[in-house]
């Protein structure tokens, strides 16, 4: 399987990789950076390794959570593709986050 990062997706992470840069370092975005990537990478492998919550709206619909630590990947498989929709700080109300709630 591939994995494919939706724009969104591609902006949070860009925000959080900016945000660790600028407030905590470079070392640390970098080790931020390398965790969430292989984490979501080895979705590729393993599709099925996130939580699917078929109780939920958002599991009725097939997303999956993948969580990262603090962080919390939503993703939906489709085909032979990973669709990686958003990046999240699980620690917040992700799902307000997510869909512009807040």
């Amino acid at each position: 399987m591939k994995v494919e990062w939706l724009y969104e997706a591609q902006c949070e992470f860009r925000d959080f990789l900016i945000y660790y840069k600028t407030q905590v370092g470079e070392p640390y975005a970098r080790k931020f950076s390398d965790k969430i990537l292989g984490q979501v990478q080895q979705l590729a492998s393993f599709p099925e390794m996130g939580v699917l919550k078929k109780a939920t709206l958002m599991g009725k619909y097939g997303f999956r959570a993948l969580f990262i630590g603090q962080y919390v990947c939503v993703y939906k498989i489709e085909g032979d593709t990973v669709l990686v929709y958003h990046l999240a700080d699980a620690r917040r109300n992700y799902i307000y986050h997510i869909f512009g709630l807040e």
